[in-house]
């Protein structure tokens, strides 16, 4: 009986050291900023995020992830779902988490981007997290990867702010080393893709703009009833070489209750669009290509001379229009870019510092004299995934 129970922990152990029955999660991120102006931030140290959670797997088929954002005011819930493989290629989750459009917001750990922080439209456009059931179809026979979903699309974990669902649709070819049969010393990648999302927003703002740590330089109008988000991506990498491009266009519709009472129709105002688009381009000094939502492999002490980790540089162009399409709507936006240099020291430790530039179409209201905005992050990052 013994030797049974000693064969059965011998087993038990062996399957833990193969993929742990639980994983924790802690992302954190200390900056020091240096702003333009007091309007958009104070200059000092500021914590960026400081994510803990945990995945549970207790089976290879059935995976839970829950996590909480605590570098804000309020605990913020950032994921919480679970995630099911019935058969070999199709994935399941239900929960709250990322909605599927755009590649750098979907497929890349927040604090493994190239350059800290999400480009200028991508910032708003994205549908960002909903709480809702996903399906992903990713064979590995075909070159292409698609996913839908049914949320709410009030980005809220709690529930919906009206009856009506919210629907994404995303579909991506693959190419090259990003196919799931290609060799695994194919030289060059590539990532095409889009989607759509649709949903009937109620009494809700609109599409803003923001900087990279959140100030709302363009405010936009409410708006209520169909609201469409179109995205198109692209992610090409050769050897240290990565491009990304982006763009995306939306419509929202508008109206507004002229007296007070829900039963009578709303008045119609007309609609608002807005788009935007920015390409990324950057190149590993030293390190290998990042694999699927990581950061770039470091390399061995033995390997390369010099400084120990990865090095990545990367520079980046923005664009961001808003308020488009109604006469009495102020339209609003802004262009520019940002450099940044990142130093992965380690599989989970990194450092970097990037400088971002904005050139605003119209002044903020909190600074009417002024229409340019720069900022000069340093950032350090632990991450455990």
């Amino acid at each position: 009986m013994r030797a049974c129970l000693v064969l059965v922990g011998v087993l038990l152990s062996g399957q833990a050291m193969a993929e742990p029955l639980f994983s924790p999660l802690l992302v954190g991120e200390l900056d020091y900023r240096v702003h333009s102006t007091e309007v958009e931030g104070f200059t000092g140290f500021a914590l960026g995020r400081f994510r803990l959670g945990g995945a549970l797997r207790p089976t290879e088929r059935f995976l839970a992830v829950g996590s909480v954002e605590w570098a804000l005011e309020k605990p913020l819930l950032t994921d919480a779902l679970v995630l099911f493989t019935p058969v070999e290629g199709i994935h399941l989750s239900l929960g709250y988490g990322k909605t599927p459009l755009f590649a750098s917001a979907k497929d890349v750990a927040v604090e493994a981007l190239s350059i800290p922080e999400l480009s200028l439209p991508v910032r708003a456009l994205w549908p960002q997290r909903d709480l809702g059931l996903e399906a992903q179809f990713s064979p590995k026979t075909l070159p292409l990867e698609a996913w839908l979903r049914v949320g709410n699309g009030s980005r809220s974990s709690l529930g919906n702010d009206n009856a009506a669902p919210a629907v994404d649709v995303r579909l991506d070819s693959l190419w090259g080393g990003a196919s799931p049969a290609a060799a695994p010393d194919t030289s060059w990648g590539l990532r095409l893709g889009g989607g759509v999302h649709a949903e009937d927003a109620f009494d809700r703002a609109g599409i803003g703009g923001t900087t990279p740590t959140g100030f709302l330089f363009y405010r936009p109008v409410p708006v209520s009833g169909w609201r469409w988000v179109t995205e198109a991506h692209a992610v090409f990498w050769s050897g240290p070489l990565q491009v990304t491009a982006e763009g995306g266009v939306a419509w929202e519709q508008r109206s507004r209750d002229t007296d007070g009472n829900p039963q009578t129709p709303r008045e119609t105002l007309p609609g608002i669009r807005a788009q935007g688009g920015a390409v990324e381009v950057s190149w590993l000094v030293r390190g290998k290509r990042r694999p699927a939502r990581g950061w770039p492999v470091v390399p061995s002490e033995g390997e390369g001379m010099g400084i120990q980790g990865a090095v990545e540089v990367a520079g980046r162009v923005e664009r961001l229009v808003a308020g488009l399409g109604a006469s009495d709507v102020q339209t609003g936006g802004s262009g520019g870019g940002a450099l940044a240099v990142r130093w992965w020291a380690t599989d989970f430790v990194g450092a970097g510092v990037a400088g971002y530039y904005l050139r605003y179409d119209h002044p903020p209201i909190e600074a009417p004299d002024r229409r340019d905005s720069w900022l000069v992050l340093s950032r350090v990052t632990v991450s455990f995934r």
